[in-house]
């Protein structure tokens, strides 16, 4: 036998030898026992010695997980485990404490400096949010900040809606702006401009998409407000983009804002995101500054005059991108909101119908008299779903929203099939079962929130609103499982790292916003009252948890690579300093969270990190005392 033929020979027994030790190809490390550690390449990491909660479809909990190459090796026993490691593997002792899949946040506000934001581009040096109850409280505010402007620089006054808010004009704004392009903004599909912005828009007015979101008054002259496509082209396409030090700062300071959503155990976060944003998330993590996994819900659908011009120009960019980054859906501009401050307080007949209750943004964003359904971006949402997009990110804040949202989905399904696609919505305020069994006939995905019902005392407001029978049935999360939904939750954290000291203190200094949010919807107990708001819609910890993992992953279609513990899957991972199964219900949120591992590597590390993450802190402490938007 020839040298070539001897060498063949061994290797073909060896390959047989491996086969009968550890099976065929694919073959799942789970439960091959006492599996030669030679056999295989060392893991990278392993996590031993604790309760690892796998949040997969049985809920399985194991002892210890090694990682190799990024990914899930094995799940099982101490002495399974422990074979896998070598001379190099990283060891985490859990110490009796818990390893969970590594949190999703699937509506994360804020998450790049550039975002969307109902209040507006942050960017911008003339920038400035104010809050007035008379007309002249409005405009003295406003003038305050064109006054500090550099001459013929755009000004961008966001408005809390109050009554007064909704009185300014165009004349109005002409007296106090001077040469200043200004834009005095409502929320994030309408606003007013002066004379000088408005002719910005000139050569667009032409476009009748465009020209139906400048409202006129009964001499057809333009009243000042403009929403639809006319607000969309002058803020996503006309307003200034930052250039040199101004966009290095808003790249840094996104990356920074990013570690402490990671520090808080967040591994994946995806939000719906403009142009802008999109560019410095890219580049933030170009640089290797991003410690998590980005999804875009691209806005270039919203309040665009061109929607299947896009389309056609773009094509179908759904799932384009990697594990990093990807673009995960296409969003269009908020269906309702609940002004709580502009109208009067008084008991609904029905459920969060549209006005007076609740604002109808789609038929507010056109002049009056035109049809809403053609210019508005419930046509918008139509074209999206036409070229295989998934229609994701559906702002909705009360039953109304959902049935408008419902008619869409059907519409859309005509042509194209909508079960399977993920389409989802985000806050899932809304009360009857019937609307749950509707929306899981499309499999559709509700992020739902913790902020309205047990943080703050706006519920209180609610319940004068609405009734506390109607408030306690909101968010309704164990009536959306049970009709087959898989609900995901969402936490807002944008607000920390711009305004709003007193909010911004509590998530900085606590650091556990997410673990927080996951316990508020097991006791549903109101943080600052101790009340508890519909008992019957608690949810198990197991299912909380799963919301923030495994079903959260279906947001933006990741679940078969993320979202539990199990071989094969991407090694995120949360490590908590305690047993989350055992701890009462009320001091979930007291976990510390020990280490956070994103693709097998340690992003967080308590011990390691934190002296520097307080260091951090106390500088943005300061400047939130002082008042302003934080820079550092």
């Amino acid at each position: 036998m020839n040298p070539f033929a001897r060498r063949f020979q061994l290797v073909l027994f060896s390959v047989i030898a491996l086969v009968l030790v550890v099976g065929p190809p694919g073959t799942p490390l789970r439960g091959q026992g006492d599996v030669p550690p030679q056999i295989l390449h060392y893991a990278d990491t392993i996590l031993y010695n604790g309760k690892v909660l796998t949040a997969d479809a049985r809920f399985t909990t194991a002892q210890a997980v090694a990682v190799r190459d990024g990914r899930i090796l094995a799940v099982g026993d101490n002495a399974l485990i422990q074979k896998m490691a070598g001379p190099n593997t990283v060891r985490i002792d859990l110490q009796g404490g818990t390893a969970t899949p590594g949190f999703i946040d699937s509506h994360s506000e804020g998450s790049a400096e550039g975002f969307h934001g109902p209040m507006g581009p942050y960017y911008l040096p003339n920038y400035a949010s104010i809050r007035c109850e008379v007309v002249d409280e409005c405009l003295r505010k406003t003038k305050e900040w064109v006054d500090k402007a550099p001459a013929g620089e755009w000004v961008f006054v966001n408005s809390i809606r109050t009554n007064a808010a909704y009185q300014v004009n165009i004349k109005m704004l002409d007296q106090i702006s001077g040469d200043h392009p200004l834009l005095y903004n409502l929320d994030n599909t309408t606003g007013y401009v002066n004379s000088k912005a408005l002719t910005v828009l000139k050569d667009y007015m032409s476009d009748e998409y465009v020209e139906t979101g400048i409202f006129r008054d009964n001499e057809g002259k333009p009243t000042g407000r403009i929403g639809g496509a006319a607000y969309g082209v002058l803020t996503y396409e006309l307003l200034p983009w930052p250039e040199g030090q101004r966009l290095e700062n808003m790249i840094q300071k996104t990356a920074t804002h990013l570690k402490f959503i990671n520090r808080i155990g967040v591994t994946s976060l995806g939000a719906r995101q403009s142009g802008l944003a999109i560019s410095i998330l890219r580049e933030a993590q170009r640089r290797g500054q991003v410690p998590l996994r980005i999804r875009v819900g691209t806005e270039f659908f919203r309040l665009n005059p061109r929607p299947e011009a896009y389309a056609k120009r773009l094509g179908n960019m759904m799932d384009v991108g990697d594990e990093w980054f990807k673009i995960g859906a296409a969003t269009v501009s908020s269906i309702d909101s609940v002004p709580l401050t502009r109208k009067p307080m008084q008991k609904a007949e029905t459920w969060w119908a549209f006005d007076p209750y609740g604002q109808h943004k789609w038929r507010d964003m056109v002049q009056e008299g035109k049809d809403w359904k053609k210019y508005s971006d419930y046509y918008n949402a139509l074209i999206a779903g036409k070229y295989g997009y998934n229609v994701s990110d559906f702002h909705i804040q009360g039953d109304a929203g959902i049935e408008l949202a419902l008619e869409v989905f059907d519409k859309i399904n005509q042509t194209t099939p909508v079960k399977g696609k993920h389409y989802g919505m985000v806050h899932g305020l809304m009360r009857p079962a019937d609307l749950a069994k509707r929306l899981a006939q499309y499999d559709a995905v509700l992020s739902m929130s913790s902020e309205y019902l047990f943080r703050g005392k706006g519920v209180e407001d609610l319940a004068t609103r609405y009734g506390a029978d109607e408030v306690a049935g909101m968010s309704p999360v164990r009536t959306v499982i049970d009709s087959g939904l898989r609900p995901v939750m969402e936490v807002t954290n944008g607000a920390a790292f711009r305004k709003a000291p007193s909010f911004a203190q509590k998530y900085l200094d606590e650091g556990n916003l997410f673990l927080e949010a996951m316990e508020l919807f097991v006791t549903r107990k109101n943080e600052s009252s101790g009340k508890i708001w519909g008992p019957s819609e608690r949810v198990t910890r197991q299912e909380v948890l799963k919301m923030a993992t495994a079903w959260a992953a279906s947001f933006y279609g990741d679940e078969k690579i993320m979202g539990t513990i199990e071989p094969g899957k991407l090694a995120d991972l949360v490590v908590l300093g305690g047993d989350y199964m055992t701890v009462p219900e009320e001091k979930i949120s007291d976990l510390p969270i020990l280490k956070v591992l994103v693709g097998g590597k340690i992003t967080y590390d308590r011990s390691r990190d934190e002296p520097g993450y307080q260091e951090t802190l106390k500088k943005i402490a300061t400047q939130a005392a002082q008042g302003g938007v934080i820079e550092y």
